[in-house]
């Protein structure tokens, strides 16, 4: 009788102990997949936020973009073409200022003053009276100051165009970007923000667009070009 006493004291200890260990792993199951959801849950979250955020275009946003990109490219070409018309009227007028100049004995063209006072060569550099008197120099020669301003609108517009064509791959990139696919709305703001940002004041008058006032006072208090009566009237700075 005792024996089977201590038998069942021993089994129903064995019982308690796996019931006990049973117990404690379906807490810890319940637990990880708890856990398991909770994630899944911020994961979901994460995406809706995501999808939210990134709005796909919608064919018409894409198609007036397109529309846009055209129009900019046309007034590109149209801001290429006059400012290389206006960079080969600056070069024939140089030319001819630079055969009309006064040479020096080592081939040198040199240029004075308005007021007669100095005397530059064809590259900017002052020339001094021991290599040549400002009065030995014709007054009907071209002047320093309309050779000086030649160059300086030469620099100008070919600084223009450098400009130009640098934008007009900017929207080649927006075409091909926008050709690739799809394409979200904030994206498409952006390349939209971004050309106007950058786009040179001679491509938005043949857009229509008004200039940047940034620029519009920098081009007020630019310096025009010095036109004498002898010389050839140069067309002011764009």
């Amino acid at each position: 009788m005792v024996a089977l006493m201590e038998h069942f004291r021993a089994e129903g200890a064995g019982r308690e102990s796996e019931w006990a260990r049973q117990r404690r792993w379906f807490i810890k199951a319940r637990n990880d997949q708890q856990r398991r959801e909770d994630h899944q849950d911020k994961l979901d979250a994460s995406v809706t936020a995501l999808s939210a955020a990134v709005t796909v275009a919608t064919e018409l946003q894409v198609q007036q973009f397109k529309l846009k990109l055209d129009s900019y490219d046309t007034a590109t070409v149209a801001a290429l073409i006059e400012g290389q018309e206006l960079l080969d009227a600056v070069n024939e007028r140089l030319a001819d200022i630079l055969a009309r100049a006064h040479i020096l004995e080592d081939g040198r063209r040199v240029f004075k003053t308005e007021d007669g006072t100095q005397v530059f060569d064809e590259h900017g550099v002052e020339v001094g009276h021991d290599e040549v008197d400002p009065d030995a120099i014709d007054p009907i020669k071209p002047t320093w100051e309309a050779f000086s301003a030649e160059v300086e609108l030469k620099e100008h517009l070919t600084q223009q165009r450098t400009d130009i064509l640098e934008f007009q791959e900017k929207v080649d990139a927006a075409c091909k970007r926008v050709n690739a696919g799809e394409i979200s709305e904030e994206e498409l703001e952006a390349l939209d923000v971004e050309l106007l940002d950058i786009m040179p004041d001679t491509v938005r008058a043949h857009a229509g667009i008004e200039p940047r006032q940034l620029d519009q006072q920098i081009s007020q208090s630019a310096p025009t070009p010095s036109t004498p009566s002898a010389e050839t009237a140069a067309p002011a700075p764009m």
